[in-house]
């Protein structure tokens, strides 16, 4: 199974940010549970309890980075801290006192002196493990800040269309510099004062050039070639960038692993089951929703192409009015009229999704990968846009690395800079990306952003 980590490197400040968490957590409940009971706590309880902590911390916010400290800064901070706090709390007390009222168990005492000691225990313990892991957070903060306060720049060996172009694609105006290839000489250059050197094609380096590069990365300085170095920064790849079709079926052979796709559709399988049942109290209360606004009918389906160009069909929750598409098939947008106020809801949540679930337990769909375009759309799409079928090459997904960095698209331009992502997913395919995935999909449900518009040039 090929693992790709560019993702993984950028992301190495919440790794790291959670990684301490969690064995902080771990450290503490165990170290104040020996000191209290003079004995061993429970590994399964410690750990439950570590990685609860960590995964709704990453939902919330909490191990990003800080680019400012302020008054407001500070103040979130504290507030996600309590709410953490209140969360655990709860969830521990409703299972350890809660769940025998569920089940009517006769033959628990709610007054039991150990269960009354225990839960008091976990208050205070998780009391410590906040306080603590809000010092370590704000201060792994000021790290990150003063890190990512470099003056250092990028150097884009390359001819002057292309630099315009990787400036259209993204905000870093001030940290590329322009060397035009064959004309300029790079050994004026002072390594100390660049992060490395964007090639555009080494073909057009002189023989000169080409010895002072070689040098350079002796010394330490990066050499990237521009796909190469645009993936890495922004984990995507603009159609714009890409010169020909040789440079992409290289990156096919990552879809080929076939012990990887065994291991991706038993994870679908076991997830949307799981998801299923989790949910089912929610689409209960999203159905009724739906019907009660305006007595319509509460799904609706839509012809979709799928693997390999493949014709598949797809249920949503309507989100909607009643017959929102008598003038023909027409793109959606976070600010579309027909929505309904359910719809917006539901759209946010992505709760919208959910019926998708049977169609991933019947293979037609993954739960990760790129989203599936109406035929009649995507026709049009295909003579605008190159490279679009590559998205094909996938089974389609509920969610993907596109759907949790750009929001819903309503133009070519949106659907342009979401097939850069797609592409990206493709190419860099892995278990834990889709773990990845999935955990970003969770915190969109959560925080209702889905339909809010993101940078895309940069990545959240």
């Amino acid at each position: 199974m090929k693992l790709s980590t560019p993702w993984i490197v950028s992301r190495r400040s919440v790794l790291i940010a959670a990684t301490l968490d969690f064995f902080l957590c771990l450290f503490l409940y165990e170290f104040v549970y020996q000191y209290e009971y003079d004995s061993e706590p429970s590994r399964l309880v410690s750990n439950t309890f570590a990685f609860f902590w960590i995964v709704v911390s990453y939902v919330l916010g909490r191990y990003e980075k800080t680019r400012k400290i302020s008054f407001v800064i500070i103040s979130k901070i504290v507030i996600k801290s309590i709410f953490l706090l209140f969360l655990t709390n709860t969830i521990y007390l409703f299972i350890n006192w809660g769940y025998p009222l569920l089940f009517f168990w006769n033959d628990v005492n709610f007054f039991n002196t150990d269960l009354k000691d225990l839960s008091n225990f976990f208050i205070r313990v998780s009391i410590y493990i906040v306080i603590a892991s809000t010092i370590l957070q704000f201060n792994l903060g000021i790290i990150n800040k003063n890190i990512h306060n470099q003056n250092k720049v990028w150097i884009f060996y390359g001819t002057s269309n292309k630099y315009k172009e990787i400036m259209n694609e993204t905000s870093m105006n001030k940290k590329i510099i322009f060397w035009l290839s064959n004309e300029d000489n790079l050994g004026s250059l002072d390594i100390n004062n660049i992060r490395g050197i964007i090639i555009e094609d080494f073909s057009l380096i002189n023989q000169e050039n080409i010895d002072l590069i070689f040098k350079l990365k002796l010394k330490g300085v990066i050499i990237d070639d521009l796909l190469s170095w645009f993936e890495k920064q922004f984990h995507r790849m603009p159609t714009n960038l890409i010169e020909n079709k040789y440079q992409l079926l290289e990156k096919l052979k990552s879809t080929e692993d076939k012990y990887q796709r065994r291991i991706k559709r038993i994870g679908d399988i076991v997830v949307s089951i799981f998801i299923l049942l989790v949910t089912f109290p929610i689409t209960l209360i999203t159905c009724i929703s739906i019907f009660i606004e305006d007595q319509g009918p509460i799904f609706y389906s839509q012809v979709r192409t799928g693997h390999k160009g493949e014709k598949i069909k797809i249920y949503k929750f309507r989100s909607m009015v009643i017959n929102a598409e008598e003038f023909g098939a027409q793109w959606s947008s976070a600010e579309d009229k027909r929505i309904t106020k359910v719809g917006k809801i539901i759209r946010a949540t992505r709760l919208d999704e959910l019926p998708q679930l049977f169609s991933v337990i019947k293979g037609q769909m993954s739960l990760i990968g790129p989203r599936p375009e109406r035929p009649e759309i995507e026709e049009g799409i295909l003579k605008k846009i190159p490279f679009y079928n590559y998205r094909n090459v996938l089974k389609p997904g509920i969610s993907g690395w596109a759907q949790v960095n750009y929001p819903y698209g309503s133009s070519i331009r949106d659907t342009t800079n979401k097939l850069s992502y797609d592409i990206y997913y493709i190419n860099h395919i892995s278990f834990l990306l889709d773990i990845l995935i999935l955990f970003k999909t969770i915190k969109t449900v959560f925080t209702a952003r889905g339909d809010k518009r993101n940078d895309f040039k940069n990545l959240s």
